[in-house]
């Protein structure tokens, strides 16, 4: 029988393979051919784990597997953790990993808060390969977003840039989003604008001309590093959070989305709830019949929806489950009364949104026009941050500190 052949494990989720904070993805890759891994045995400092392969294995191919567990690092102190990894496989025999050392750096008051509530709350510091809602205990925890609660003054509804940032934080805590008094600038539109076009010519980026398909990762571009590092944009949410942000993925269109009605909420999912927010970029001056964005405005007090209320399994491509949640979100907008807004917005102009506003892109009557934009979303530092309807761990980036 072949030999089994394995690689150390390594983070998933973040870019910087020693230092790690958060809830914290680690994925190992094995090939044992003619067998298959039976159980797991993970342990994490003084703690440890057994789980049925089941929990924590990705069959790929030719004998190949992932084995993929997270660790909930809030609930160890800082500083280097040790992991180790151990797989028996169905005929009895076991393949341990090289051990690995992490470098864990939580920080923070918000961070602080929520490793007490996890504590009492009875979250395993060690979880299987899918991350659900239920481990964390919204509704009883008591870490909160101060901006959910906050008792917000009237606030005329405007989708023009706030005269100043304690405007655009009042717009943002009662009608769930606001567009920020800076502009991108032009020069950086259209620099981003020309290194996506080159990107895609290249094959770096994959698009498919005309369609309403979204581009990842164009923040690798440096123009559109720039762009998530921005500093007013650093500077609001760092506000807004209260809390260091950390960026989470780059989503960039040439068309409009055409993306139904919905919250962020059950695919960008922190603990506490309201610790996520999108900023959407204009890099054109949208028109008319484009797929603008549309938002409802104020819906981001309607109650969250997560994948284990509404009975949905947890999903990695298909997504026609979903029609769910989107049929709750419709029901939630009528009955509701909430009004439906559609967003023309100018070349550089910045939205940000609360994580639960609902929004969506309209139907693209004009196929020849584009809307080229780009959102990004970004997590706390301090808070838990996850995808809940895949079941993943979030992938972040703690980003440099910005003057």
């Amino acid at each position: 029988m072949s030999e089994v052949r394995c690689n150390p494990l390594e983070i998933a989720n973040r870019p910087d393979q020693h230092r790690t904070f958060g809830l914290t993805a680690m994925r190992a890759w094995m090939v044992c051919p003619g067998r298959k891994p039976a159980h797991v045995a993970i342990e994490a400092g003084s703690h440890s784990v057994a789980f049925d392969a089941r929990e924590t294995c990705i069959e790929l191919a030719d004998g190949a597997w992932y084995v993929v567990f997270n660790i909930v690092t809030h609930l160890f102190p800082d500083g280097l953790l040790n992991v180790k990894l151990a797989v028996t496989l169905d005929d009895g025999s076991q393949v341990t990993f090289p051990e690995r050392f992490l470098a864990v750096d939580n920080g923070g008051a918000l961070a602080r808060e929520v490793a007490e509530d996890l504590r009492a709350h009875g979250t395993p510091p060690i979880l299987p390969r899918h991350v659900d809602s239920g481990h964390f205990p919204y509704g009883t925890g008591q870490a909160k977003a101060w901006f959910d609660f906050a008792d917000t003054p009237q606030t005329p509804l405007s989708f023009d840039p706030s005269p100043d940032m304690e405007t655009a934080h009042r717009h943002l805590e009662h009608w769930g989003f606001c567009v920020l008094p800076e502009l991108l600038p032009a020069d950086l539109v259209e620099q981003f604008k020309a290194d996506v076009r080159a990107a895609i010519a290249s094959g770096e980026l994959h698009y498919v001309e005309g369609t309403s398909q979204r581009i990842h990762d164009a923040h690798r571009l440096e123009s559109g590093r720039k762009i998530w590092l921005y500093p007013p944009v650093m500077r609001f949410l760092t506000d807004h959070f209260r809390d260091k942000p950390c960026a989470c993925q780059t989503l960039t269109y040439i068309n409009g989305s055409e993306q139904g009605a919905h919250q962020d909420t059950i695919h960008l999912t922190p603990y506490p709830a309201g610790f996520m927010a999108g900023v959407w970029v204009a890099l054109e001056n949208v028109q008319p019949d484009s797929g603008e964005l549309f938002v409802y405005p104020g819906s981001h007090r309607t109650p969250r929806l997560r994948a284990a209320e509404l009975g949905l399994e947890k999903v990695d491509v298909d997504y026609s489950s979903y029609a769910k949640f989107d049929a709750e979100i419709a029901r939630m907008m009528e009955e509701g009364g909430y009004e439906r807004h559609i967003y023309r917005a100018k070349a550089g102009q910045i939205l940000v949104w609360h994580e639960n506003l609902v929004h969506g892109g309209s139907v693209r009557i004009n196929k020849e026009q584009t809307r080229f934009s780009v959102v990004s979303h970004y997590f706390a530092k301090g808070a838990v941050a996850y995808y809940d309807s895949r079941g993943e761990a979030a992938s972040l980036e703690d980003l440099p500190n910005i003057a």
